[in-house]
């Protein structure tokens, strides 16, 4: 006797919960040529084929089920969940509609609010996981993603305490405890931070980027033991196509361009997930060219610090400018400053990725100008969905992005030359003397300051760098004590960014046979104080490959020399473009033995020194480097250039502006 439809179903249910997926699978689709529009059918074999690895089949097989009316709840929730890594906002759909038929199960409730999450949607999201909390507040896993939540509205302070939930649910929960360090190192407690990132890089060793992470995290705190080792570690998982690093962490460990556009391209290939959705845009030209930029850091924070005079320099008759801020609202006197700056200065921090993106596309914007690019708090996603027909990196973010959606970034001949251009996947607009725009409307404090109020000795020849400490290598480093034993008396004085840091530049300092008293440490001061602070020192010492950028200008704002060396990536050979374009091309070298001899030259020889402060002093306000309407004039002309290529149907090409 021939088994009914509703035998075949128990008997290949049964096969399919005992693992035997041929069998299942065979009586199946047996079942299916007898009915071939069975909904229960279907769902069964979407979950053989789902077990066997046949994701894509498993897929339309459930694609079918749910453009049922009737579909069951069960498909629903498989086949969103089945979405939810790679198509999030196809995933809501199902998801919904399962919440609908059970809105009191933790499942559902979990994995909408994810996708929820991935497309931006956090106010929504939250909702939901608070809901599904009410149901089940066991879960490790969720607070580890309500944590991720307040991560990203940068509410540091309340994702820590669901990770610590998360964590005393589960104390292996590698999520929580990468996220929870990574927030220590940011608050500056990088000793308890890398404890978790050692912690779930042991129990979980290829977490996605969390080897570059803690090494990042040990740079901050001059921590550097097998520092060649790791880096041998980051080259070959980089080469091996390995999530090893986030792109960001690599420009400051090693001067490789090819090496920066391949861990570009892996990180560009597997966080920017979703699918663009490709607007058609207007070739219709406007009477003013409608600029958007982009950025988290509207606020007192070294880009602004750079930009805010570009901004009110623009030629508001030519070019519309409009501000999208998707950082914190931090009221500083930046922020108030910069809303006079533009047509319109909107904040996109509280909302969806989908409304950002229709509300930038709804200003008609004709460039985006992303200053941010692999940073903290970048806008990768939302540009990804093509906010405007032309996009621009400029300035935040020292390397390509290697992703299609960026057309371009700014640049100039001394940071990219020509040989380098295949290591930027964007084309390169070249503008005159230097890529860095500087605001000329930055105050040094007139207030009166001693060098004894610092600690730093009365008549020390003193060197000096004020970057983040995760530029200092252990190379560099190495340097500055060789001219320190070469320059008897010298001091150096660097910046205190942390708890750790002068503790461990000193006890490397005595290993290199210099004293620790000759390393002078100083916080943070407001900014006319710390530009001020600049002029009691008598040489910065550049950091490589990841060079000085707004310090650089700073220290020469106030009068300062700055050495550098010079290299083949963007930002090692950044503050040469910044010296070039202040007319001191002979502060830069190409060698460590040329840095150092030619620190040690300009510290016994004070009249070369003294001469190359004073022209300094005289450049500063006739050379290109501080002449900010015309740097301004020159990147409006490469917008005006992108935007003309655009309009007459032409590809982003490489752009050189002729001063």
């Amino acid at each position: 006797m021939a088994l009914s439809m509703q035998d075949l179903l128990s008997r290949a249910a049964k096969d399919l919960s005992e693992g035997k997926l041929v069998s299942s699978k065979t009586i199946l689709l047996q079942a299916l040529n007898m009915d071939p529009c069975s909904i229960a059918v279907k769902e069964l074999l979407a979950y053989v084929y789902g077990r066997q690895g046949d994701l894509k089949i498993a897929e339309l097989l459930l694609k079918e089920v749910i453009e049922e009316p009737q579909a069951p709840l069960s498909a629903l929730y498989e086949y969103g969940s089945l979405l939810l890594d790679e198509f999030p906002e196809v995933a809501i759909r199902p998801l919904e509609r399962a919440l609908q038929i059970e809105p009191n199960s933790f499942e559902v409730l979990h994995d909408l609010a994810t996708a929820y999450a991935r497309v931006g949607r956090r106010k929504e999201a939250i909702e939901k996981y608070f809901a599904a909390s009410a149901i089940n507040n066991n879960s490790s896993e969720l607070f580890y993603n309500i944590g991720r939540l307040f991560d990203e509205v940068f509410d540091h302070g309340k994702a820590n305490e669901f990770y610590k939930k998360s964590l005393a649910i589960d104390p292996t929960f590698v999520g929580s405890q990468t996220n929870f360090g990574l927030n220590l190192c940011r608050a500056g407690l990088q000793e308890e931070g890398i404890r978790l990132l050692e912690s779930a890089l042991r129990i979980q060793p290829n977490i996605d980027y969390i080897f570059g992470d803690l090494m990042h995290a040990k740079m901050q705190i001059a921590d550097w033991e097998d520092y060649d080792l790791k880096i041998t570690i980051i080259k070959n998982g980089i080469n091996g196509g390995q999530k090893i690093t986030h792109p960001f962490v690599l420009l400051g460990l090693v001067d490789e361009p090819e090496l920066h556009m391949h861990a570009s391209k892996i990180y560009a290939d597997s966080a920017l997930v979703g699918t663009p959705d490709y607007f058609q845009f207007s070739r219709k030209k406007g009477s003013k060219i409608k600029l958007g930029y982009f950025s988290a850091d509207f606020r007192n924070h070294a880009i602004t610090n750079l930009t805010a005079e570009l901004f009110e320099l623009h030629d508001h008759s030519a070019f519309e400018i409009y501000a999208f801020s998707f950082g914190p609202k931090v009221e500083d006197e930046q922020r108030q400053r910069l809303r006079g700056a533009f047509h319109e200065f909107i904040e996109i921090f509280e909302l969806p990725d989908c409304e950002v993106i229709d509300l930038v596309r709804s200003k008609g914007i004709d460039i985006a100008i992303d200053l941010g690019g692999y940073t903290e708090n970048s806008p990768v996603s939302i540009l990804k969905q093509r906010v405007a027909p032309i996009q621009v990196g400029y300035l935040g973010y020292l390397g390509t992005l290697g992703a299609p959606h960026m057309d371009y970034i700014l640049a100039d001949h001394e940071v990219i030359p020509d040989q380098y251009q295949k290591c930027f996947q964007e084309k390169i607009a070249y503008i005159p003397n230097c890529f860095q725009i500087c605001d000329r409307q930055r105050a040094i404090s007139e207030k009166g300051i001693t060098r004894t109020e610092f600690g730093l000795p009365e008549r020390a020849f003193i060197f000096c760098n004020f970057n983040n400490s995760y530029k200092i290598t252990p190379n560099v480093f190495s340097s500055w004590c060789h001219i320190l034993q070469r320059v008897h008396g010298s001091v150096l004085w660097l910046f205190e960014s942390n708890k750790n840091i002068a503790k461990n530049l000193s006890r490397e300092a005595e290993h290199h046979g210099v004293s620790a008293s000759r390393l002078i440490f100083s916080g943070v001061l407001p900014i006319p104080e710390y530009l001020a602070r600049y002029k009691l020192a008598d040489l910065f010492l550049d950091t490589f490959p990841y060079n000085a950028g707004t310090t650089a200008s700073d220290a020469l704002w106030a009068g300062l020399p700055v050495l550098t060396r010079s290299g083949k990536s963007f930002p090692s050979r950044m503050a040469g473009s910044i010296l070039k374009a202040i007319g001191a091309p002979e502060l830069v070298t190409y060698s460590i033995e040329e840095y150092e001899n030619l620190a040690v030259e300009l510290a016994k020889n004070r009249s070369k020194l003294k001469s190359i402060r004073e022209k300094i002093v005289a450049n500063k306000m006739s050379a290109p480097l501080f002449d900010s309407p015309q740097t301004t004039k020159n990147i409006e002309r490469a917008y005006q250039q992108m935007y003309l290529r655009y309009l007459n149907g032409m590809d982003p090409e490489n752009i050189d502006i002729v001063s």
